[in-house]
């Protein structure tokens, strides 16, 4: 017999579990350089879906699979786009930043920010989590998706 949580009807848990045992699988596949990972994770991808999915350029999505590692990691806003568009988790997105040697500093109300969105705000669009840093006042230098085109790293 399946365990439920009384705080859940068997459909909205059977979705939870679901998402946790995806999310668990994709984490612990982690162990891996950043372009193995963000190759697994975009396989199937086109350009067009990419761009569709992040906001970022068709070109973004050759740059992010072939040339992005710890010598040249892209800007913070980027993988956020990329995260966000995917729909990663926190753990995932974390694991990204770790194989590059990036963290989140959650000192930084930019990042702690960006860590909200990804704990808080899962199945939004960039779009819908642009407005949300609006609205956390988080400056537009920093959003996601075509304002990571806009702003080069300081």
């Amino acid at each position: 017999m399946n365990n439920i949580p009384y705080c859940y009807t068997e459909e909205e848990w059977q979705k939870i579990k679901r998402q946790f045992d995806s999310d668990f699988d994709r984490y612990n596949k982690h162990i891996k350089s950043f372009r193995e990972l963000i190759n697994e994770l975009l396989e199937g991808e086109t350009e067009g879906s990419f761009e569709r999915k992040t906001g970022l350029s068709p070109n973004m999505f050759s740059r992010i699979r072939t040339q992005i590692d710890k010598k040249n990691p892209p800007q913070r806003n980027t993988l956020m786009s990329v995260a966000v568009g995917y729909n990663f988790d926190y753990q995932l997105t974390v694991a990204l930043l770790d194989s590059i040697g990036l963290k989140f500093i959650l000192s930084n109300p930019r990042d702690y920010a960006y860590q909200f969105l990804l704990t808080n705000c899962r199945g939004k669009t960039v779009d819908e989590c642009n407005d949300i840093l609006k609205c956390l006042g988080v400056e537009e230098k920093y959003w996601l998706g075509i304002h990571a085109r806009k702003y080069k790293p300081l």
